[in-house]
């Protein structure tokens, strides 16, 4: 490995760290107690070096939630090039998708959603809210094209597709959000099963009966 190519590695874990920090933080106490001092502490680089590579929390939380949206739209797009392998099955595999993305990294995902309450988009540089605007704009279309193939091929019940598609995915997060809650009060969740029956009822209610 070259010196430039070392230097590349050597700023790509840097970042990684960075990163893995404040996530660590968000995750154990919550966006407002994030610092970029703490963030430094936690990553074990200095306030300076870690100014080298993000100018703010919120840079660094979008560039967390950023990677973890691109492997979303990687498995979206991976079902839908192989949509035709799957026909009836595709209610199964978008599901399967949802699940694989949110276990990959459950904390990536309530930031996403955290970062998309009003008070917090209202806050952020124009920059940071194009750049979480275009990666779920991209990955929004993904669902959208898998739902409206569906009904196009009468696997799915003719409706709005874009308007379905919400639905699914809303069903999906409110379990989520609903499930990681019961945990942090009573250190319950009933995950696995809750989602079963929601696919089960969602199949009743989503595919075409002919």
């Amino acid at each position: 490995m070259g010196v430039l190519e070392r230097r590349k590695r050597e700023r790509e874990i840097r970042r990684e760290l960075a990163i893995d920090g404040a996530m660590a933080i968000y995750n154990e106490e919550g966006y407002h107690a994030i610092t970029m001092e703490k963030i430094a502490a936690r990553s074990e680089l200095s306030r300076a070096a870690l100014y080298l590579y993000f100018k703010s929390k919120e840079e660094i939380i979008v560039s967390a939630i950023v990677a973890h949206a691109e492997y979303f739209a990687c498995l979206l797009q991976e079902l839908y090039d192989h949509r035709e392998d799957f026909k009836k099955e595709l209610l199964q595999k978008l599901w399967e998708c949802f699940q694989a993305f949110y276990e990959k990294d459950p904390v990536a995902l309530t930031a996403w959603q955290y970062f998309h309450q009003s008070e917090m988009i209202g806050n952020l540089p124009a920059e940071l809210r194009d750049i979480l605007h275009d990666v779920g704009s991209k990955v929004v279309a993904l669902q959208h094209k898998i739902v409206q193939y569906a009904m196009a091929e009468k696997i799915f019940i003719q409706c709005d597709y874009k308007a379905l598609s919400e639905v699914i995915w809303s069903l999906f997060l409110g379990i989520v959000y609903v499930e990681r809650s019961k945990n942090v009060l009573s250190c319950k969740s009933h995950m696995a099963i809750t989602q079963d029956i929601a696919i089960n009822v969602l199949s009743r209610g989503v595919l075409d009966p002919f």
